[in-house]
């Protein structure tokens, strides 16, 4: 693989990394593959995309989706975009016996904030909870959720929670 193309790959295994809970911490450990139909990489526009049954797995992580766009700005990556119908994040926490899961039309990772944006169809599940929305905002710094319905709001677009009892 080329030098650069893995820099960036191990680039969208750390974007992935931050979430609603710590992944496994041995899965950094782990050998990372993306697969795709294609790549392609422009060093003048810092874009890197990958099209076609994008597949990334490192450990107990798997992201998918049909494109996933890496933007770098000054030499670090400075957006990471994944998108499908849907698009989907799954990841094992350290100590937790179910894996968390997470799936919109689009997924936004925000390295350089550390914060991650779920849009259209916005669904994250963990321990049998589940949060849905059209927008979900994690700032994993801050530790806050955000989540908004669409415009609209008719009963199928307001937020919703569902929690399971301890």
């Amino acid at each position: 693989m080329n030098p650069r193309l893995y820099r960036y790959a191990t680039a969208v295994l750390l974007l992935f990394s931050a979430g609603p809970a710590m992944p496994l911490s041995t899965d950094k450990d782990q050998p990372m593959t993306i697969e795709a139909d294609s790549v392609e990489s422009d060093d003048s526009t810092g874009l890197i995309i990958y099209r076609g049954n994008v597949d990334v797995r490192q450990g107990s992580m798997r992201v998918t989706g049909d494109t996933l766009v890496i933007e770098r700005k000054d030499g670090k990556t400075d957006i990471v975009t994944v998108t499908g119908r849907p698009a989907t994040y799954r990841q094992r926490p350290d100590g937790k016996e179910q894996d968390v899961t997470a799936e919109a039309h689009e997924l936004q990772v925000y390295p350089q904030q550390d914060r991650i944006r779920l849009r259209k169809a916005a669904r994250i599940e963990q321990d049998g909870s589940l949060f849905t929305g059209s927008v979900i905002e994690y700032d994993n710094r801050n530790d806050i959720i955000r989540a908004k319905g669409s415009s609209g709001n008719e009963a199928g677009d307001r937020v919703r929670m569902t929690i399971q009892p301890d």
